[in-house]
């Protein structure tokens, strides 16, 4: 008979607790993906908000969950040489400071290496030998080209990290002239918010939009909140597909209102399908492009997704740029395009991309990366890519 050890029931380590409210001291190693510090302490990740990467500093404990403790920043022991004085008066990380820019307290600089950073370690995890390149933003401050204020009966301005505090604020470094001169009109209007109202109001703003055309809980279509990055963006689209046959037929996915559709418009491709579910995006869409055929479809839904695919087999390009959650259908996409000669994948968020694009591994190889900088003070970074069907 074959020798097995005894069965007996393993020790569970046992977990450290601190107390709500202890101090600890820690070196911050890196940065999480919502853009805190990351250190250690008795062998615990901590997370801390308002820090940088090689700065010493004391927290407070203000959370101890089973995978990592959350921490309040006490003060910085030892400040990176990158750390400035935030220039936004509004600026913080409790429920009196608007939660909106959380990068604000180190220089541009080292922000931007801080994101190659970490699209960097991304390619080397894809298992691609390459250096990022990434697209800074030419302004950090006065891009924002929308915004969405919340207004209740005393204040109006955004609502603090982690809270449903709104914080007042009369002025913000990040909105174009034209969305902060809405901000000062607005402010001058009685929205008949009283005290016992449990619920704000949205206001939504953009550049374009005159004072009258602000409604009161009307979300606007969705579009990329920095002007200057999207035309980049969109050039960098133009540039990955200027080599490829104009004659295949094109899906686009997560198509929105045309942001990139018009690229492929505009490079000239005949066989256009643009896929979106919001029917004023759509309508949008085919009003600008007429030439353009346009779908409604639930991209999260798969079987429908499956469905829709499989009466376009004949697509030779594949476009899709969808939002934080990913495309989780790709693999399945992918198998139903037998003629899929290229793809771009335009990601607002790394984890997601990450998963999703595993598939590709073996079948389609990466053809050009890159990062752009849409929101500076903030931890986002939308990644561009473009595969290319390996050839047998």
């Amino acid at each position: 008979m074959k020798w097995q050890p005894a069965k007996t029931k393993r020790r569970k380590r046992a977990s450290i607790k601190f107390d709500k409210g202890a101090v600890v001291e820690l070196l911050i190693e890196d940065l999480n993906s919502r853009g805190e510090g990351v250190g250690r302490y008795e062998g615990k990740v901590v997370f801390v908000p308002g820090v940088w990467v090689g700065e010493q500093v004391s927290a407070k404990i203000q959370h101890d969950f089973p995978s990592h403790v959350v921490a309040e920043l006490q003060q910085v022991l030892g400040p990176s040489v990158a750390r400035r004085k935030s220039p936004c008066i509004y600026h913080g990380f409790d429920s009196s400071a608007c939660g909106g820019c959380p990068w604000m307290i180190v220089t541009y600089q080292a922000q931007i290496e801080a994101k190659r950073g970490k699209l960097q370690d991304l390619v080397l995890r894809l298992g691609f030998e390459r250096t990022v390149e990434f697209i800074a933003a030419p302004e950090e401050f006065g891009y924002r080209n929308r915004a969405q204020f919340k207004a209740t009966y005393d204040a109006l301005g955004f609502v603090a990290a982690n809270s449903d505090q709104v914080v007042d604020v009369e002025s913000c470094l990040i909105l174009s002239e034209h969305n902060q001169a809405l901000l000062t009109q607005l402010r001058l209007q009685d929205f008949g918010l009283g005290k016992r109202r449990k619920r704000w109001l949205t206001l939504d703003v953009a550049d374009g939009l005159p004072l009258d055309q602000v409604g009161h809980n009307q979300r606007l279509p969705f579009q990329q909140g920095n002007s200057q990055q999207n035309a980049r963006m969109q050039q960098w689209l133009r540039s990955a597909l200027v080599d490829l046959d104009k004659t295949v037929p094109v899906l686009e996915l997560f198509a929105g209102s045309g942001n990139f559709t018009s690229c492929l418009v505009d490079l000239g491709f005949a066989q256009i399908t643009a896929v979106e579910v919001v029917d004023a995006a759509l309508e949008e869409l085919a009003e600008a492009h007429p030439s353009v055929a346009t779908l409604k479809c639930d991209l999260f839904d798969a079987p429908r997704v499956s469905e829709m695919v499989s009466r376009y087999r004949d697509v030779g390009l594949l476009v899709l740029d969808p939002p934080r959650d990913g495309f989780t259908n790709l693999a399945d996409t992918i198998a139903l395009l037998p003629q899929l000669e290229r793809l771009i994948y335009i990601s607002c968020d790394s984890a997601s991309f990450e998963r999703d694009v595993d598939c590709l591994k073996g079948t389609f190889e990466l053809r050009d990366f890159a990062g752009i900088d849409l929101y500076p003070q903030t931890p986002h970074v939308e990644i561009l890519s473009c595969w290319s069907r390996i050839s047998k």
